[in-house]
């Protein structure tokens, strides 16, 4: 019986309500959207973190933040040996490493590639620190990309045997440093260098407010995200005459922030009608001290709201397109009927809420709550929308389940569609840069109950009547609400404590 391919489409930073299938009657997303109509969407799919790293740790290994112990962007998920070089890590470090710690956190790829997947990675993964000094050799860092030789390396990395970076977001990725999408562009285009600014903080342009809201002059046929369809469509060929399966991971740089789709791109979107966002009024005072002070500081203005709101619909329409390029080569190719296709992203984005932009690390729902659609191979038997409450540590158990391979004891997550899923409840952790930051967070049907144990303050909403959360019923609750907040605080911290494991800890020598 011929395995299963499997294909997971991802995006950064994009909200659950940015796809038609979501309910967003002004989203232009076909391709997206014919994938759920194929499958099922998920309408309260959890991420296991509000920022980039420690939600694709979650994602691509099966475990909650506690687990993989990548807390916080800049923190590596831990492997004994760089994927650029194979060489040890960094020798004051390794020196301090036991030999009897585990040399790796297993992944998705590490996962398939032993059951006998041929395993791809196009576009951004994010494993390990984009900042880092060169003397570490993370394969991900931009210095190591200042190298001319890294053009010609393909992996392995993280599990993946063949690999194809993008670094960066907006017109960044465009840089000499920022992967292999940087080096074709450049080589093949060199007229492009003229058409976009791809710096080390592409947060210097001056036609916004904050900076980063701009149009590029950078043609959609040149930009990454079709870059990583045509990519895509490639493997996809050699796929097809290949004896083993695929599994192929597609990272989309987009929508994240710099707002810089394609001139384009954009111009169906200018005048985009937005929605109502979550509003600023006394009632913030509700909120835990640690989110007013981010409230405070983080506000933008209504122009770039707008503006930034029109302009990530129109890179979302760009993925689309590339998806739907995807799907079709797959199609032609009679490969779609046997290929599991999943479509996600790794957070949010304010994008208007209370006034601000982009991220932080906390668990509102409009960082944490994002878009999961599954079409599995085959014809589908499952419903059109899905409810149930999931989080990304759940993606692994559950593709591994539908491969027919067995679920490791030590994966944190579970297969959604066992008995077990009846009850699942997504955590999310954030600790931040401060312990003042730091807050454990648990997702019901209904409830969204977020602990900071630093200051003993509490949040809980009522996502059936405020998916915006502007009313924090832990702020003066009533006898019924303090029930329900001591069932939930006990909750998140027996589910906290039972993902502590330590066993991907870093332990030195005794």
């Amino acid at each position: 019986m011929k395995k299963k391919n499997v294909i997971i489409l991802h995006t950064d930073q994009q909200r659950y309500d940015s796809l038609g299938c979501s309910g967003n009657p002004l989203a232009r997303t076909p391709h997206i959207d014919a994938l759920a109509s194929d499958g099922a969407a998920f309408s309260r799919h959890i991420a296991a973190n509000p920022v980039c790293m420690p939600s694709r740790a979650s994602l691509l290994t099966g475990l909650y933040v506690p687990g993989h112990r990548v807390t916080n962007n800049g923190i590596p998920l831990w492997r004994r040996t760089t994927g650029r070089t194979g060489n040890e890590q960094h020798q004051a470090v390794e020196d301090l490493i036991g030999s009897r710690v585990r040399g790796h956190v297993p992944t998705l790829a590490d996962r398939l590639t032993d059951a006998g997947y041929y395993t791809s990675l196009m576009g951004k993964l994010h494993l390990e620190p984009h900042l880092a000094d060169d003397r570490f050799e993370f394969t991900e860092a931009y210095n190591s990309w200042k190298n001319p030789e890294m053009e010609y390396w393909k992996g392995p990395y993280y599990g993946f045997q063949k690999v194809q970076l993008i670094l960066g977001h907006g017109e960044a990725p465009c840089g000499y440093n920022r992967g292999h999408y940087g080096r074709w562009l450049l080589k093949n285009h060199p007229e492009a260098e003229e058409m976009v600014k791809p710096r080390q903080d592409a947060d210097t342009m001056s036609s916004s407010d904050r900076g980063d809201i701009y149009l590029s002059k950078l043609p959609s046929e040149l930009h990454h995200s079709l870059w990583l369809a045509d990519e895509a469509c490639k493997e996809i060929d050699a796929a097809a005459d290949r004896d083993e399966p695929m599994f192929l991971f597609v990272g989309f740089p987009d929508p994240h922030h710099p707002f810089t789709p394609p001139e384009d791109a954009a111009q169906d979107f200018l005048d985009l009608e937005c929605p109502e966002f979550s509003v600023r009024d006394e009632r913030c005072e509700q909120k835990p001290s640690i989110v007013q002070e981010t409230l405070k500081r983080n506000r933008a203005s209504e122009r770039d709201i707008e503006t930034a709101y029109r302009y990530t619909a129109a890179s979302v329409t760009l993925i689309d397109k590339a998806v739907g390029q995807i799907t079709e080569r797959l199609k032609e190719k009679g490969m779609y009927e046997d290929t599991i296709i999943i479509f996600t992203s790794d957070h949010g984005d304010f994008l208007g809420d209370f006034e601000m932009l982009a991220k932080d690390n906390l668990p509102f729902n409009a960082l944490v709550h994002v878009p999961f659609i599954l079409k599995p191979a085959g014809p589908s038997d499952l419903p059109k929308q899905i409810g149930t409450p999931m989080s990304n540590t759940d993606v692994v158990p559950t593709l591994m389940a539908m491969l027919g391979l067995d679920i490791p004891e030590d994966i944190q997550g579970i297969d959604i569609f066992s008995d077990d899923a009846e009850q699942n409840h997504p955590l999310c952790h954030c600790y931040g840069h401060h312990e003042s930051k730091k807050n454990l967070t648990v997702y019901d049907e209904r409830y969204r109950y977020t602990f900071f144990p630093l200051t003993g303050e509490e949040e809980l909403y009522d996502h059936q009547n405020d998916l915006k959360e502007e009313n924090n019923l832990a702020f003066e609750p009533d006898e019924t609400t303090k029930t329900i907040l001591q069932e939930k605080r006990t909750e998140v911290l027996e589910q906290h404590a039972c993902l502590e494991t330590g066993i991907y800890n870093l332990y030195s020598l005794w």
